[in-house]
């Protein structure tokens, strides 16, 4: 048996630096898995708001069933909340009601497309409100030109920004509220509603910030009359929005009205009521509609803290060049064995001097 503290420290040290070694090794074995599941993302997938993903969506009929999640910051917490969902259901769709990530920043966008296609998996269309954290309109955020997620940006990654498509004779309706256009986003649901809305069985809007007295501290949704006006105009069904970190519902003239902000990170200056992890399951039916909230269980959950820093700090130093992880892997585990065999061959020296 080998007594470490009877050691010569020269020994001692090697056998210190070959454990840092492979454990360098191991980290690297992670990283580039992970670098190949982002090289190897498809460019047809089921995450962003395009008329190809509705396309693919199920025309099963009543009754059924979505997904709505908002705030996942992509957290751990936010990826548990959609795989306890997938396991507990068959669902045509899921929309993310905004800030989906926790700045607007190209990598880590790229992360949580990632992240969604190769991990979690959703076997439906995935279609993403956006929200305050998600795009950079003040360009102000983000320091780098270069990684800077802009409304052009965010097209690209996930399509049109607001949208609507039509499922089951039922409209759906995701909306962008762009703070230098404060009217922009009323425009686009006063035109759809007027050319699509007649003869709907239901009419359901998406919506990243909830209008005030629904939580949210600040960043309230702007001209809120004007858009309950609308909604009651044509008699939309249930509007959902996201912003706040929590569960909130209520119902103004006939619509309802739901925050499902619960899918990430809890705000400590926010109110216990409603302050807890949720996914909201809605099941649509011709004669009724049911939400059922899904909740995470207290545990200990580890955020993707590593992932995270690996995207965006070692993916844009490395872009195109996977060799470099390849080669750094080789060395850490090369090193690694070295001093390992170092440190076992100076132990067996040193026993046979012993008397």
């Amino acid at each position: 048996m080998i007594r470490f503290f009877n050691l010569n420290k020269n020994i001692f040290i090697s056998f210190i630096i070959s454990l840092i070694f492979l454990f360098f090794s191991f980290l690297s074995i992670k990283i580039i898995k992970y670098y190949r599941a982002y090289q190897s993302l498809p460019s047809e997938h089921l995450v962003g708001n395009k008329n190809s993903n509705v396309q693919k969506l199920e025309k099963e009929g009543f009754p059924f069933s979505f997904l709505v999640i908002g705030d996942i910051e992509r957290s751990e917490k936010g990826e548990v909340l959609i795989k306890k969902a997938l396991k507990n259901g068959r669902f045509s769709f899921l929309i993310l009601l905004g800030d989906v990530v926790r700045k607007p920043d190209i990598w880590e966008h790229r992360f949580f497309l990632t992240d969604m296609v190769t991990e979690i998996k959703p076997p439906f269309p995935v279609f993403i409100v956006p929200g305050n954290h998600d795009i950079d309109y003040t360009s102000k955020k983000i320091k780098h030109n270069e990684r800077r997620v802009t409304q052009e940006v965010f097209d690209f990654l996930y399509g049109a920004r607001s949208f609507d498509f039509i499922f089951n004779h039922c409209l759906f309706i995701l909306l962008e509220v762009d703070p230098r256009n404060p009217n922009g986003y009323l425009n686009y649901l006063h035109e759809v509603l007027a050319k699509k809305g007649e003869g709907k069985k239901y009419i359901f809007v998406f919506i990243h910030f909830p209008p005030k007295g629904f939580g949210a501290l600040k960043d309230f949704l702007p001209n809120e009359d004007q858009f309950f006006s609308i909604l009651e105009r044509y008699k939309v069904t249930t509007c959902f929005f996201g912003h706040y970190h929590g569960y909130r519902r209520g119902q103004r003239k006939g619509v309802n009205l739901v925050v499902a902000g619960g899918g990430g990170r809890l705000k400590k200056t926010q109110s216990e009521w409603g302050k807890f992890h949720h996914i909201l399951k809605v099941s649509v039916d011709e004669h009724i509609i049911s939400e059922n909230l899904i909740v995470l269980e207290k545990g200990i959950y580890f955020e993707k803290s590593f992932e995270n820093w690996v995207f965006t700090h070692l993916f844009p130093i490395v872009e195109d060049r996977g060799w470099i992880l390849y080669i750094g892997a080789i060395l850490f585990f090369w090193g690694g064995v070295y001093f390992l065999i170092y440190f076992i061959v100076s132990v067996r020296n040193k026993n046979k001097k012993k008397p």
